[in-house]
């Protein structure tokens, strides 16, 4: 069943950065974005309990010094991603489902509101009221119905407990919860389990 819940997220991951592809062949001369730029990180984030789980894994195969650095340099910094290392993300492959959209003309429904947004560094060249076509703007809805749904099966399956929307998990915590005597291991799946129960 584990396996058959992270295939599904891996599929959903496959469809937004599909989405997201497209997004940026569209709007390539726009975007600003590359590696280095960590604008969009400077937020302490939270994740659901499916994507703490594969960024747990992937911290598994981080060497325990990568991750000592990693806790000393944001051990008092609530302000910036923590899986920043010199403006670079570390769990890059397996990144959060919102990392994976930044930058782009995103659409957002917000209690009674409706609009798009985006990072400001892209897109200095349209006219401050540039309305974006409705075919080549993200909406997120659809994605974030599926990833809620998944993130039910998996946590209910996982801590055998009720799945609530508020249950999330900080990035902070993650980093500095994970066991580094089993860094660079092949990140025990049990680790990962024991930390929602």
């Amino acid at each position: 069943m584990l396996n058959e819940l992270i295939f599904e997220y891996q599929n959903l991951i496959f469809k937004v950065d599909k989405v997201c592809q497209e997004l940026e062949k569209i709007y390539r001369e726009h975007l600003v974005c590359r590696p280095g730029c960590s604008q969009c990180c400077e937020v302490e984030r939270t994740v659901c309990s499916i994507e703490a789980y594969v960024v747990e894994k992937q911290l598994s195969s981080l060497s325990a010094r990568k991750i000592k650095r990693l806790r000393k340099l944001h051990k008092d910094d609530d302000e910036t991603c923590p899986m920043l290392l010199r403006n670079r993300c570390v769990i890059y492959p397996v990144r959060p489902i919102v990392c994976r959209t930044h930058g782009l003309p995103i659409f957002y429904r917000e209690a009674e509101r409706e609009f798009v947004d985006y990072c400001r560094l892209n897109f200095t060249q349209l006219p401050e009221n540039y309305e974006f076509e409705e075919k080549c703007i993200l909406d997120m809805n659809p994605f974030n119905v599926e990833l809620i749904q998944l993130d039910k099966k998996f946590f209910e399956h996982v801590s055998a407990k009720t799945w609530h929307p508020d249950k999330r998990r900080s990035l902070k915590n993650i980093l500095f919860e994970i066991d580094i005597r089993q860094s660079q291991s092949s990140g025990s799946d049990q680790q990962g389990r024991n930390n929602f129960v």
